[in-house]
């Protein structure tokens, strides 16, 4: 609908007077006191202290949010700073230094000296706790200067966080020289006299700091003298009380209790040989100990809350804020529509305006929808073929599985028997790469994969994937050829092999899938090198049915390559879907060239780096000295069965089987082991839990998780647990009998057990 130049000019003087309400009413809301946004230091640590987490964050949060509208800097990054040391407190280690990053970048920014010391300070204390050690170094020197030009107290915390850190990482040495320079410089120093970071002092600062540096000192003496008798001495010039009340404001004080009482037990366990007082410490410890440990429970489960808790009460302060700016935004339209009032022809030719508009915008979508609709049909429709070929690549393996199962066990001949096995193994292993790339697919749509690389040959790869697919090509009476350009036997490439390996078995399952008669040929061929990296050409050639050149552009897409196919013909349609996209994770990218009927040739290039480590060599040069006995803890007998027969096929090696993860805990205390083998998914405790508490009391024997999980999904939780390697079932034996021979001899015992680096 058009309308006549009057009344266009109504609607933009409307529109004039409107924005000019709006500014003003702007200003009047920006002229708030920007002095009325502080918060005061000394309160909010007492609600740290006090664990009220969840009030401090909404104080900060406000002003944060407070400071940026009105630019208070100074305001921004205290805030910053502050929720850092808050979220520390709740674990929340990554998060906390993000935040004393930007409160250090805004200080650094206005030069603010003090606001850069206590930044550092947190940050130097976020590292200890997580563990990033090398940060922590990095940053230990330029934060002890700041603080040192400033004669501030945080010199001093600093000092005890590296002394922390030696004790962590196990540097006695260091942790042995820290400690004294820091009992030395505490005499030496008169802390009235210090400029302090904060507009107050914390009390009794100087006697806690004294009584850390002691306590560290007297393990650091019993340690780096291998725990000599006479070292014990400044261990014992430590009361139990005032090192009790030092620690209270820790965020596990009873850890250090039970190493404290652990290294009084060793006194008198292994010096004085007495064993009252020996078992009267090692009580104290483990109680101490236990402790700890439901201490550890109980902040994982109040953080947890307060997590959750401090995310509803945002949003909630979220949508109040929304509410508050849309009243506001009522207010300013019912007073704008106090003036268009005036005007009423103006208004009745707006309404008519927008209702036209209106009109032709629903017929617009109308549109939009009818096309969407048609498309999301399309979609489906391709969708339900898809799930109808994929119930018929599923049940057939499973169907031949069942059925080879029954020959074997009703055959008596063995030549048939075992030509009944292989298909059988066929079978399985075409089941299983169905299963990983209907998996794959669906995860390679969301996330980008991580090559996880190691050294390897590439002969050794493919001859993996010749044997994977032997038994599939003999079915067919097909030809299996290789070539490979020769190399060093000394030089090795960096590869992901199950990656890798996953793109050569779906390239050579796809040319024997639609090849009657011929052969299957895998070229290896050396196209360049340098120095550091070699690029390598790989071809998989078949004599099948062939690709017409009209379907080029849907033969690597997930749902529509079967569309160019015969709908009787085998086969997921994911294979190349998945072999496309795992080859971008090795920037490359595959092509093909082909002739119906009488074949295809896919190739693909990719540069590897090279190495000369033999770290990946399958097979140890040396046997076990002694018999190995292994633990296996797996709730399904199945599986228990398999992993025993397997271990007993290895030379001097032996087992016994456990279903319960908390018998396997005692059992390990109970008796030695070399090796534990450990289940993920178990009822009572999985996995995780069962080797955390077995990290408690025996840190060293090495602990595989087997388990059919995706290794690099679980890897990250396995890793934090204390699970040395993942193996991932199904596996193949000689795989899994190199991983099991590169653990032998490795686990020595040791009767020394520190509490802290639990």
């Amino acid at each position: 609908m058009c309308f006549p130049k009057p009344n266009t000019a109504i609607v933009l003087f409307i529109s004039l007077i409107t924005n000019i309400f709006f500014a003003r009413a702007q200003e009047s809301l920006i002229s708030v006191d920007s002095s009325s946004c502080t918060f005061n230091s000394y309160k909010l640590d007492l609600l740290v202290k006090n664990d009220s987490l969840y009030q401090a964050t909404m104080l900060l949060n406000e002003a944060i949010s407070f400071s940026k509208k009105y630019n208070l800097k100074k305001t921004e990054a205290k805030s910053y700073n502050a929720l850092g040391h808050v979220l520390t407190r709740m674990s929340n280690f990554k998060k906390a230094e993000n935040y004393f990053e930007k409160a250090l970048k805004i200080y650094d920014s206005l030069n603010v000296k003090k606001g850069l010391d206590l930044s550092y300070s947190g940050l130097l204390n976020t590292y200890v706790l997580e563990k990033e050690y090398s940060k922590f170094d990095s940053l230990y020197p330029k934060a002890q200067e700041i603080s040192k030009m400033l004669n501030s107290e945080i010199y001093f915390i600093n000092l005890e966080y590296k002394i922390k850190k030696d004790y962590f990482s196990l540097d006695n040495i260091s942790m042995l020289a820290s400690s004294e320079f820091g009992l030395k410089a505490l005499k030496q120093t008169n802390f009235d006299t210090l400029n302090y970071s904060k507009n107050y002092r914390t009390k009794h600062l100087k006697q806690n700091l004294y009584q850390s540096y002691k306590y560290y000192n007297a393990i650091a003496n019993i340690k780096s003298s291998n725990y000599k008798e006479a070292s014990f001495k400044p261990l014992f010039s430590i009361n139990e009380e005032e090192l009790k009340a030092t620690i209270s404001g820790d965020l596990d004080p009873y850890k250090k209790l039970a190493s404290f009482n652990y290294y009084k037990y060793l006194y008198y366990a292994n010096s004085k040989k007495n064993l009252d007082s020996a078992n009267k410490y090692l009580l104290k410890s483990d109680t101490y100990k236990y402790r700890a440990l439901n201490n550890l429970e109980l902040q994982n489960t109040r953080n947890g809350e307060l997590v959750y808790k401090i995310i509803n009460a945002e949003q909630k302060l979220a949508l109040a804020n929304e509410i508050r700016k849309e009243e506001a935004l009522n207010s300013k339209i019912f007073l704008v529509s106090t003036i268009i009032m005036s005007i009423v022809l103006a208004i009745i030719l707006t309404v008519f305006y927008f209702y036209f508009k209106a009109r032709k915008n629903i017929v617009k979508i109308n549109n939009a929808l009818k096309k969407s609709n048609s498309k999301l049909i399309e979609i489906d429709k391709d969708r339900l073929e898809f799930f109808s070929i994929l119930s018929h690549e599923l049940r057939t393996p499973i169907y031949g599985i069942s059925g080879l199962a029954t020959l074997i066990d009703q055959e008596n001949d063995s030549i048939k028997k075992q030509s009944y096995l292989d298909s059988l193994k066929s079978s399985s292993n075409y089941l299983s790469i169905l299963i990983d790339n209907i998996l794959q697919a669906n995860r390679l749509k969301f996330d980008n994969k991580t090559l996880r690389l190691k050294p390897d040959k590439i002969e050794k790869i493919v001859s993996h994937v010749m044997s994977t697919i032997a038994i599939a090509a003999k079915n067919k009476d097909l030809k299996l050829i290789v070539n490979i350009d020769k190399s060093d036997e000394n030089e090795y490439i960096l590869v992901d092999k199950v990656a890798f390996s996953q793109i050569l078995i779906n390239l050579a399952y796809n040319a024997i899938r639609y090849t009657k008669k011929g052969s299957i040929t895998i070229n290896v061929f050396e196209k360049s090198r340098n120095g550091e990296e070699i690029t390598l050409r790989f071809e998989i050639k078949d004599t099948g049915i062939g690709i017409k050149e009209e379907h080029r552009s849907v033969v690597f897409s997930a749902f529509e390559n079967k569309t160019f196919l015969n709908k009787n013909s085998s086969g997921s349609g994911l294979g190349l879907y998945i072999v496309k996209t795992l080859l971008k994770s090795h920037n490359s990218d595959i092509d093909f060239v082909s002739t119906p009927n009488k074949g295809t040739c896919f190739f693909f290039e990719i540069k590897f780096q090279l190495s000369i480590s033999e770290e990946n060599k399958s097979t140890p040069t040396l046997l076990p000295h002694r018999d190995m006995h292994i633990l296996i803890v797996d709730d399904n007998k199945i599986n228990l069965l398999i992993t025993k027969k397997n271990i007993e096929k290895i030379a001097g090696y032996s087992c016994q089987t456990i279903s319960n993860g908390r018998e396997a805990i005692s059992i390990v205390k109970e008796k030695d082991f070399d090796l534990i083998l450990m289940d993920i998914n178990m009822p009572d405790m999985d996995g995780y839990e069962v080797t955390k508490h077995i990290r408690m009391f025996n840190p060293y024997i090495p602990v595989l998780a087997l388990t059919a999980l995706n290794s690099s999904e679980i890897s990250a939780k396995a890793e934090a647990s204390g699970i040395n390697q993942i193996i991932t079932k199904p596996y193949i034996f000689e795989d899994f009998k190199a991983i099991i021979l590169s653990y032998g001899n490795t686990y020595n015992q040791c009767n020394i057990i520190d509490a802290e680096a639990i």
